[in-house]
């Protein structure tokens, strides 16, 4: 099974690459944004809290939110990045800036252990999930592509192919999603409470 992960990682490193410094420049931009006052006070912070009425610490319940959450996230990175590559290019740079945002503004206003408490328990596995994600979409989009182009130049091209290595690679971020899902319900409350 590792060997199969592995060779699910070799296969797609590119992608994965694109998708590492997408996010990446999502976050440094996201962090670069003025902290102007307390965070809870930020119009976006605002829009986003609406969803935590569904986060309960220690329910089983959040843990299904949660990975529908994400999943349905990355299913929409991936599914319609053939349609609109800019959709996995899109949630690497929101999410990534969001992040940013969110963690320069717990740092600010707290620490930065708490900030890292805040991130790093359930982070650690869901980061990666949406870089394996987006990853698989950009494959499965940029693969649709030459398809399409091949059709016209009446070159053969396998698409299955493509879809394949890029499926491998979605099924590996949903199981990642899952671990995130179940770290943020049970250890991300317990670190921030004994942080803060």
């Amino acid at each position: 099974m590792i060997m199969g992960v592995i060779g699910v990682i070799k296969a797609n490193k590119y992608y994965l690459l694109i998708s590492t410094l997408l996010i990446t420049a999502g976050i440094i931009a996201g962090a670069a944004v003025p902290q102007g006052g307390a965070l809870s006070e930020d119009p976006l912070f605002k829009d986003l809290m609406q969803y935590t009425q569904f986060y309960k610490p220690y329910e089983p319940l959040t843990v299904l939110f949660l990975l529908a959450k994400n999943s349905i996230a990355a299913a929409l990175a991936f599914l319609f990045a053939p349609i609109l590559l800019l959709a996995p290019v899109g949630v690497l740079l929101l999410n990534g800036f969001l992040l940013g945002m969110v963690g320069s503004g717990l740092a600010a206003e707290l620490s930065p252990i708490v900030a890292v408490g805040a991130f790093a328990p359930h982070g650690i596995f869901e980061i990666p999930a949406l870089i394996f994600a987006c990853a698989a979409g950009l494959r499965f989009g940029i693969a649709s592509f030459r398809k399409l182009i091949s059709f016209f130049e009446h070159k053969k091209y396998s698409l299955y192919t493509q879809f394949m290595e890029a499926w491998g690679l979605f099924i590996l971020s949903l199981m990642l999603f899952l671990v995130a899902a179940i770290m943020e319900t049970y250890v991300t409350p317990f670190v921030l409470g004994y942080l803060y």
